[in-house]
Parts: C-alpha cells; structure tokens; sequence
C-alpha cells in the first residue's frame, strides 16, 4: 500500500526496480534522468540513499547496487539480496502511518498529543499524517471517528486491514495483540478437527491471522450484520445435516469464549465460513453444496464468461474439452470465491505490464475474459482484474498448452563452420517457455526466422547474425523477435488485437 510511504521512499522503490530491469551491468547517470524525468541530484542523491538502505539491511553482504561517481553510472551485480518486497516492508515499517493506522486498529489511539509523545513526533505533525490517512480510509468508506475507532461496513473493514497488515507485516512481526493470537490458534485447533480437510502450514499462517483479525474487531464490539454483506453461505438452519458439524461448533465456540447471543454468533459464524471457504479453507465440493442460489448462479456467469471466450479468442473451437474446463473450474475456485464474496479492489493491483511483456498472448486472453465478467456482473473493473487476473493468468498458462495456444513459429539455423554455436543456440532457444517454436536446419526459405554467422539477405523473412555464444542481451532481442512474429501471425489468424505494452 504505496500511500503509506513518503513521496522519497516511494521514488527509491522506484529507482531500483528500474535499476533491476536494465539488461545491462552498466546504468549510466544520464539514461536513469531520461527515463525517470528526475534531475541529476535527485537520482544521485536517491541512488546513495537506496544504496545506504540496502547496506543497512543486509550489512554482510556484499552490494549488489553501487554508484561510480567519477564515470557517472550505477553498476548492478545479479545475486540480489534483498527484493523489493523487503526494501517495501522496511520502508513501512518505517512509516509514521502505519503506526498510526495499526494504533486505530487495535483501538489504542488515545489523542494526537498522546501518539505524538510515544513516538517522538511534534503535535502538529501527527495531526496532518491523521488527516492525510482518514482521507484515504474515508476513500474506502471507512470513518475515522472523533473518538479514534473505525466506523464502516464491517466487511470491508475486516479485508482492508488482512490486506495491509498480513500483506506487508507478517513476514516481519505479528502485529495483533498476545490475545488475539492466542484465541485465533486456539479456535483454528478446534475447527481443523471438525473440518476433515488437509490444512498446510502456510494455510494455517492465514487462517490465524484472519481469525486474529476478525476477534480484534468482535472484542471491541464490532459485529457483522447481513447489511454488511450478503453470505455465500446458506442459512444455518437450512444446512443438510452432514454440513452442519463445522458451522455447528464455530457458532457454539463464539457464544461460548466471546458471550455472543444467539443472532450475532449466527451472523459471524456466517461470515467466517464464506471468508474461509474464500482462502481454501475447506473442499471445494462442500461449499458449492452450502451456497444459496444467487451465489451459484454468479459462479455459473464467470464460469460461462470462460467457457465461450476462451476458444473463441484462441480462434480453437475445439479447445476447451470437458476435462480442461473442469481443470480451470477446480483451478479458479477460491479465486472466483473471493471475487464473489468480498467484491473488493483491495487486493495488489497485478503487474500487467509485466505479462503482457513475457506473454503477450495469454496476458490478452486473461483481459478478454475479465472485461467480459465485468461486462456480465456489472461488477467494478478494478475490483475483477485486482482479484482475478493473477491467478487466472498463471492457470491459462499452466493448464492451456502454448502448443494449442500460439502459432507455430519456424526458426532456421544456418550456420558455416560451427557446429557447436549452433547446438548451443538450440539449447538456450528450448528454454524459451512463451512461445512456440521449432527448430530446423532445412526448412530455410520458408522459416518464419534464420540465425546465422553469416549475414544473409532475406526480402520475406526476418535474420539475425550470430557469431558467438550469445549474451542476455542478444538472447532477449531474438526473443523479442519471435515473439513480434508470434503476434503477427496471432493476429492474422485469429483476427483478435493484442496491445503491446
């Protein structure tokens, strides 16, 4: 959540991701002004500080980002140490208003003058990062009331902070109460033994903290209410009897360790299953049984929105057999689950820019089908393409085979007098996973590409020269390469448009 850092944090966040994606050992000083619009003391300044940062976090390491002040370039080692996730959550951590957001969470916020004394900070100061975060929650229709508590839909509040705080804390330091995680493991114990299902480690780290989270909230007297949301759960009353144990004893132990009554336990116990079911908590075919019908019938939309634009976009009528379908159906489950439930755009915005670089094809396929669930729900686009594109991009590529998927593209290699360039070139082209080629040393006057040692000319097809074992560089222009004519012949068959971003 970049609005909790400074505008100078947020610049060197910046500085080194560009910094990572240069293909080259050597960024100049001058190049890092053009791209980034910035003025020459910024980027040097921001460079030492970035540098100093990264020191600090990793102090025996060796630096893999260092500044060369009399040739005016930065030199870039690969071997990072630290990611940029890490430099964020030190950055945030760091952070006047995370501090501040967390204290209002747990409810510990007592005045301006009070927080501003713990943390050594003026008065004034405090009161102005108060202002700046309550317009930010007040953009996410949450209140900061005057009394310091957080007043909003109950739903919403709840996924807001999993969002931020497991996202970005977790990794460091649970930032709940003693309390609340003692009753979040405690609780998780005893419904891991009703629910039958598998549950990994990295599946209880989750389900903890969401259950630490939603107690932090009822403690302070915070109750869902069916206004908040409606379940994807059908009514507890209306349950068959062998689903009924492990909502059963969830409603007992609320009443039982947090005095609920009888309505607000029903309602929470409502909530806590479709917000567990949403995270994979359970199997699949349990919940689909427990859902009423609107939600079914939801589920039976995006699922149709994939069943015609699929093969309709790849231009293979034939592609999208009953197994495959129900391998994306079983895939997109939960994805599709918390869509359905949460309707919320706080998850990460994805990196498109990223997928369509790598995958232009599949990247295009999974905005075809997003745009049309937006078009068939009427749901925000931000809010499906936040929630869905990630996980439905890495399942189209994992499940829909580029042999299916992309042309066929026919790169020839011609080369006098060296054999083992070629056979080496071979290898490194089979390690090219988005695309689909193939290989030949015969077919040359019709492939779609030739690589050669020797400069040749071609009016019909594309050439590149290649006298010796190839660089990163050459390597990503030959696969850049194919990839245009992968695109090219995508289009002509298909007659679909893929943006190149």
């Amino acid at each position: 959540m970049e609005w909790l850092l400074h505008k100078k944090e947020l610049d060197k966040l910046t500085l080194k991701k560009y910094l990572l994606e240069q293909p080259y050992t050597l960024v100049p000083v001058k190049q890092v002004i053009n791209q980034l619009g910035w003025s020459k003391y910024l980027v040097m300044h921001y460079g030492q500080e970035l540098i100093d940062d990264i020191e600090r976090l990793s102090p025996n390491a060796q630096s893999y980002i260092t500044f060369d002040a009399s040739n005016q370039h930065f030199i870039v080692q690969s071997g990072h140490t630290i990611s940029l996730h890490d430099l964020t959550l030190d950055y945030l951590n760091r952070s006047p208003k995370y501090h501040m957001l967390l204290a209002l969470f747990l409810e510990n916020f007592q005045s301006v003058e009070d927080f501003a004394a713990q943390h050594d900070f003026s008065t004034p100061y405090v009161r102005d990062e108060l202002r700046e975060l309550a317009e930010h929650l007040a953009q996410q229709h949450i209140l900061v009331t005057d009394s310091f508590t957080l007043n909003g839909n109950e739903k919403d509040i709840r996924y807001f902070f999993f969002r931020i705080l497991f996202d970005y804390y977790y990794q460091q330091a649970n930032p709940l109460t003693p309390d609340a995680q003692n009753w979040a493991a405690q609780l998780f114990d005893t419904l891991s033994r009703v629910t039958g299902s598998t549950i990994t480690p990295a599946m209880r780290v989750v389900m903890q903290f969401q259950l630490g989270l939603w107690y932090t909230r009822m403690k302070h007297g915070h109750i869902i209410s069916l206004t908040d949301s409606t379940p994807v759960l059908r009514d507890l009353a209306d349950l068959p009897s062998e689903n009924a144990a492990f909502p059963i004893t969830l409603m007992n132990t609320l009443k039982t360790m947090l005095g609920l009554d009888i309505v607000a336990a029903h309602d929470e116990t409502r909530f806590a299953l479709s917000a567990l079911y949403a995270f994979g908590f359970a199997r699949k075919h349990d919940f689909m049984q427990l859902m009423p019908t609107q939600a079914v019938a939801l589920f039976s939309v995006i699922n149709d929105c994939i069943r015609v634009c699929l093969p309709r976009f790849l231009g293979n009528p034939g592609l999208l057999t009953p197994e495959l379908m129900a391998d994306l159906v079983d895939d997109l489950y939960t994805s599709n689950l918390r869509l359905v439930y949460f309707h919320s755009e706080l998850r990460p915005e994805p990196n498109i820019t990223d997928a369509f670089h790598q995958f232009p094809i599949y990247a295009e396929l999974t905005m075809t089908i997003i745009k049309e669930i937006v078009n068939q729900t009427k749901l925000p686009f931000e809010t499906v393409r936040n929630t869905l594109f990630e996980d439905y991009f890495n399942t189209f590529i994992t499940r829909i085979p580029r042999e299916d998927a992309l042309p066929l593209v026919t790169i020839a290699l011609d080369f006098v007098d060296n054999e083992a360039l070629k056979r080496r070139l071979i290898q490194r082209l089979q390690g090219f996973l988005s695309i689909n080629i193939f290989i030949t040393d015969t077919q040359i006057t019709t492939a779609d590409l030739v690589i050669s040692n020797i400069h040749l000319n071609y009016e019909e097809q594309q050439t590149i020269v290649l006298r010796h074992s190839p660089t990163l560089a050459e390597l990503n222009e030959i696969r850049r390469t194919v990839k245009e004519i992968t695109i090219a012949k995508f289009e002509r068959f298909t007659g679909q448009t893929i943006s190149i971003l």
